[in-house]
């Protein structure tokens, strides 16, 4: 009965090795057998698009560069209120390289502006210029006698405005047009105030004038004079030329 049962067992296993042979070379493989899977890459799922908007690239803010020109730097002062414009223009140096010496300034021949080239503006800046009569007569004592105690005034003086027009200066350097002090008369002279702002009220103006040591042709005898209102940048006196006779 063995070698019968084993006669009839190898038949159907051949038969069944055949069935296996038969069906790798014909017929596809299906789909969810292991040797479908095998036989190429596997597709990847496309995953399905984001719904959340991608952010967007935040600005890197830069700073406004220095504007510059044929002839250097300069500095912009169109934005430059009044207070920072007089600041700007009280702290210009000029060119001649002196300690402490001034860009802007004021005397007999007029409103002189040498600014340093790399701090000079990028373009012209309004300043105001006020200027006014000065009268000076002989001062007295109590009895009416000429004052001539060297510690005491000598003369008296009252102002009067003359005018206030405006002008500019820059980016070049130069005298400003329209800014020459006019001419002086015997007991009259002029005190010209370069300022920003508001207007200067004559209260305001210096009571300790003083007579110049000595005139030249070119400056008329001009002198520096402190001003003590808000925004004054120069001011110069021009005296009367013949005060003798006052």
């Amino acid at each position: 009965m063995r070698r019968g049962s084993t006669r009839l067992v190898l038949p159907v296993v051949s038969l069944a090795l055949l069935a296996v042979a038969g069906c790798s070379e014909g017929a596809p493989a299906a789909s969810g057998s292991p040797a479908g899977r095998s036989a190429g890459p596997t597709p990847t799922p496309t995953p399905p698009p984001s719904r959340t908007p991608a952010p967007s690239a935040t600005p890197t803010a830069t700073a406004a560069p220095t504007p510059v020109d044929a002839g250097g730097e300069c500095v912009d002062t169109k934005a430059m209120d009044t207070g920072k414009r007089a600041r700007y223009l009280a702290g210009l140096k000029s060119t001649s390289g002196s300690y402490g010496s001034k860009a802007l300034t004021i005397d007999g021949d007029g409103l002189n502006f040498r600014p340093e080239q790399t701090e000079r503006p990028c373009e012209a800046v309004e300043v105001r210029l006020s200027r006014f009569w000065v009268d000076m007569t002989r001062a007295s004592d109590a009895a009416g006698r000429p004052r001539t105690s060297p510690t005491a005034p000598t003369y008296e003086f009252r102002y009067t405005l003359m005018d206030r027009p405006s002008l500019s200066v820059g980016p070049e350097a130069g005298i400003a047009k329209g800014s020459v002090p006019p001419d002086s008369t015997g007991c009259r002279g002029s005190l010209s105030v370069v300022h920003v702002g508001h207007d200067i009220p004559i209260d305001e103006l210096p009571d300790d004038l003083r007579m110049p040591t000595s005139f030249t042709a070119a400056g008329r005898g001009a002198m520096d004079v402190k001003v003590e209102a808000e925004g004054t940048l120069a001011a110069t006196f021009v005296p009367p030329s013949g005060t003798s006779f006052c």
